[in-house]
């Protein structure tokens, strides 16, 4: 059977939308395919449904609606049957769009296969289109509603005397429309537990007045009507730009619709809260005379939520905004939007504001290329630069108050390129576009939006973990691919993300979100339930594990925050080992003065384990040696030491040792001669070998072991 066109399956749609009715089948679809149904806690099952292949995506249910505004709407409810044969004839005709969109991915497959080596290309138009409209969401409704009031908060006093209201006002609007929605569907569904009634329709639970919102938003009258006009469909409006999938659909930006003088419908709190988020910029550019401000405001918006997100995490004095770097010459040679720095570890970062144009979603090419330089590619070039200088600084790094900011030498930088606004396909996107400079210092950048920062601050509210995260989804870099990085963040709390070197690539389904998506709801929209996902946030809490790395952030010196990112690269079988090991030798220090234990990890690192009950003068020298001879005899490219206070748990020093393995003749004897008196954890198991009182102590030393290592009070 031949694909039709898109442009005949759209008129199909159109004709179908227009029908008497339609409204009614309309408010069935955003039922099915848009609530969460959970009884008394919601988890991330509750969420698994909402992945289906079968499952309809906003992007298309806002089609259906901007098609719906194109003709004369029609409340008249029609029969059962004309319902279920409209809904029937609609799944139909969305799901022969999906395949013509995809038409052109499949000619450009059929291309490349005929290559030598064929590799498909996103990087044209035709083959960008449809995960363009097809790519899932990038943030939480929420989100939208609660960045919008910090997005536009210094634009309240425009949006009061030109809109009689501010977006902190709306916000409170929607709020209050969606409980009340959530109260009338909920009783509407529950309905049905007895059957079908006849003449039955969501729709009224959609519906409402603004009298009805006065309580719950805690606005005035007046403040909620302005909201409500604001943000719908204007009078006499037909929806006429909407000729194709990727136009400018009205449905997007004024998503309510009036009914009558008094009653309002609103579908979706997603598009109300994007609307919320999206729309007032639109309008301050009408406004020629304040155009310039909203322009600077949309600018610096950027940079002040990601210093907002970092504070979550570092302390403030770790986290610098609008720092500058100058040279000798007291010119600025560079400028960034947030740094932080932590231990011997910086994160730089470039937001940019830049949206992808109507244009490129229309597939044009040079569109396509022009929005992803702007949003991502002169972000990453502007972060390359300044991070290179930060590795080897020569001048000063200012910050936005002309304070210095002091550097200490770098291990690694990390860099994100961030952009304010949804940005369809961006991870794909980034991938055909961005051939990022990589090094053992600069990994390859981190490239998302706004959102996603925002919940992995959440989330990851500590520097390690962060810091931990960042360092391995960079370095894993194009070895990871997923529709969002939303979802690479949600493996990761789940399964602490850790790739074996045999694999090439890993592609993340979107379901492997769920968790994450109960855990923002339970936080963002107090729904009942666990605010945490299931994972490595959960598995060590209360551990010795989590008090070591509490120890560490609080002290963030270099060569311990090395050590942090080790062990939380651990398996959680190796951390909860790892634990052990710290209990083991406190509890064996308090008997015998001292205790060691060594376990290495998965990757080429490993660590040995010092306790004693009290602070031993040359501990920290013994633990050097015993961290040397161990990296030698494991052949390991790093291997850290520890030195804990046996009785108060507080870490008493650190071991980082790092360089390339080789064949060393002193270390081949001393390690000959270092029997594994230490318990090391092999296989899973744990071994132990005695050596005798008179013998000479391991540690190379010269001294008998009763009078070095083995002595005891």
């Amino acid at each position: 059977m031949p694909v039709r066109s898109e442009s005949e399956i759209f008129s199909d749609l159109e004709r179908l939308c227009g029908e008497p009715g339609y409204i009614h089948v309309f408010s069935s679809l955003v039922v099915k395919n848009t609530f969460v149904f959970y009884g008394d806690a919601i988890t991330g099952k509750n969420f698994e449904n909402t992945f289906g292949d079968d499952r309809l995506i906003r992007t298309e249910l806002c089609t259906l609606l901007g098609l719906m505004l194109k003709g004369n709407l029609d409340f008249s409810r029609p029969s059962d049957d004309h319902l279920g044969e409209m809904e029937h004839r609609t799944l139909f005709l969305l799901e022969e769009m999906h395949h013509a969109m995809a038409s052109g991915v499949r000619l450009r497959l059929e291309q490349v296969l005929e290559k030598p080596r064929p590799q498909i290309d996103f990087g044209h138009g035709e083959t960008l289109r449809e995960p363009v409209f097809y790519t899932g969401e990038s943030a939480f409704s929420t989100q939208y509603r609660d960045l919008a009031p910090l997005k536009y908060e210094q634009d309240s006093a425009w949006m009061e005397s030109q809109r009689g209201f501010t977006i902190a006002q709306a916000a409170n609007v929607g709020r209050a429309i969606f409980e009340l929605q959530r109260s009338r569907l909920s009783g509407l569904f529950n309905s049905l537990s007895t059957g079908m009634p006849e003449g039955f329709t969501f729709l009224p639970g959609f519906s409402f007045t603004a009298r009805e919102l006065i309580g719950e938003a805690r606005e005035s009258e007046p403040v909620i009507q302005s909201v409500l006009s604001g943000f719908s469909v204007p009078e006499g409006s037909k929806n006429n730009e909407f000729k194709a999938l990727s136009d400018f659909n009205l449905a997007n930006a004024q998503p309510i619709i009036r009914r009558d003088a008094n009653t309002f419908v609103c579908f979706q709190s997603y598009s109300f809260y994007e609307a919320l988020y999206e729309s007032p910029f639109f309008w301050m550019n009408e406004d020629l005379s304040y155009k310039d401000t909203a322009d600077k405001h949309r600018g610096q918006f950027g940079e002040r939520v990601s210093a907002k997100f970092m504070s979550r995490v570092f302390d403030l004095r770790h986290v610098h905004l609008n720092a500058r770097i100058q040279e000798e010459s007291a010119t600025t040679r560079g400028e960034i939007d947030v740094v932080v720095i932590f231990g011997n570890r910086a994160i730089v970062v470039q937001a940019k504001s830049k949206r992808m144009t109507i244009a490129a979603r229309k597939g044009n090419d040079n569109a396509i290329r022009k929005d992803i330089a702007g949003s991502v590619t002169d972000s990453y070039s502007q972060a390359l630069d300044c991070a290179n200088w930060l590795l080897k600084p020569r001048g000063r790094l200012l910050d936005g108050t002309g304070k210095e900011i002091a550097v200490p030498e770098l291990k690694a930088v990390y860099l994100i390129c961030l952009v304010s606004d949804h940005y369809p396909a961006l991870a794909l996107q980034t991938l055909e576009f961005l051939s990022p400079t990589i090094s053992k210092e600069i990994p390859a950048p981190f490239v998302t939006d706004v959102f996603t920062l925002d919940v992995m601050t959440e989330m990851l509210q500590t520097p390690l973990r962060l810091i931990s995260y960042l360092d391995r989804r960079t370095r894993y870099g194009n070895s990871v691919i997923s529709n969002h990085e939303m979802t690479v963040l949600a493996y990761h709390l789940g399964h602490n993300l850790w790739l074996d070197k045999n694999v090439d690539t890993v592609y993340l389904d979107d379901d492997v979100a769920s968790n994450l998506n109960a855990a923002m709801a339970v936080r963002r929209d107090n729904q009942p339930g666990d605010p945490t996902p299931p994972g490595i946030l959960t598995l060590m809490r209360g551990s010795t594990f989590e008090a070591v790395i509490t120890q560490i952030e609080r002290a963030p010196r270099a060569h311990l925050v090395d050590l942090g990112l080790m062990l939380l690269g651990m398996s959680g079988p190796a951390a909860t080992r790892f634990s052990k090991a710290v209990d083991y030798v406190s509890q064996n220090a308090i008997q015998k003065g001292h205790s060691d234990f060594s376990l290495g990890d998965r990757e080429e690192s490993g660590i040995t384990i010092h306790a004693n009950n009290r602070f031993e003068r040359d501990g920290l020298s013994r633990l050097r040696i015993h961290a040397e001879i161990k990296k030698y005899r494991e052949k390991k490219i790093s291997w850290f030491g520890l030195g804990i206070d046996a009785v108060s748990g507080s870490i008493l020093y650190g071991v980082n040792l790092e360089y390339e393995w080789k064949r060393d003749k002193r270390l081949e004897e001393a390690s000959r001669r270092f029997p594994a008196h230490l318990p090391t954890q092999v296989g899973g198991k744990m071994r132990a070998q005695k050596i005798g009182r008179n013998d000479l102590c391991p540690c190379n030393s010269g001294k008998k072991y009763k009078k070095c290592h083995g002595f005891h009070r």
